[in-house]
């Protein structure tokens, strides 16, 4: 009985950059689409690397972006801890 073994070389996923425009639009370059922040959670949650970048400035707004996307699920449905978002504020960028 002769066994093959195959290699499977999984290359990672290319980042999906969405543009933010000055009236706040958020466009992805990929599907060359207009997103809301509830598309783009479930584009994260789909396990897309996400980049948002100013369209103007090339200013990278990831964190902001991602820090509204998590705001506004929250006044949804909040689900986080209060220590752990306390322990965020105090300790800041320190993380």
């Amino acid at each position: 009985m002769t066994r093959w073994t195959v290699a499977v070389k999984f290359s990672p996923m290319a980042t999906r950059v969405i543009k933010r425009y000055s009236n706040r639009k958020l466009y992805d370059t990929t599907d060359s689409r207009y997103v809301t922040l509830q598309q783009i959670a479930q584009m994260i949650r789909n396990g897309d690397e996400i980049r948002v970048t100013d369209k103007t400035t090339q200013q990278d707004l990831t964190t902001a972006t991602l820090a509204q996307i998590i705001f506004e699920e929250e006044k949804r449905s909040p689900k986080l801890p209060i220590e752990g978002l306390r322990r965020i504020i105090r300790t800041g960028l320190q993380a």
